[in-house]
């Protein structure tokens, strides 16, 4: 159960991190100046992308739940 929790908070952490890049890209769609594009790139596109790979690594470094089963 706390291993649960766990994956729960990494996502939640990459989730955050997806949500503020994005939100960050759309708030220099509706800036007309050249530092928009600049902003995009520098802040938005890091924050995004880094939010990919904490997801991933959240994904891949879960540990299962162990069974109770023999035979599973």
């Amino acid at each position: 159960m706390k291993a649960t929790r766990g994956i729960e908070t990494r996502l939640r952490r990459a989730s955050v991190l997806i949500a503020a890049g994005l939100l960050t890209q759309v708030l220099t769609f509706l800036i007309k100046h050249p530092l928009a594009f600049v902003a995009f790139l520098a802040v938005g596109c890091p924050l995004v992308a880094g939010g990919t790979v904490l997801f991933l690594l959240g994904l891949v470094s879960s540990v299962p739940e162990k069974s109770d089963a023999a035979g599973a």
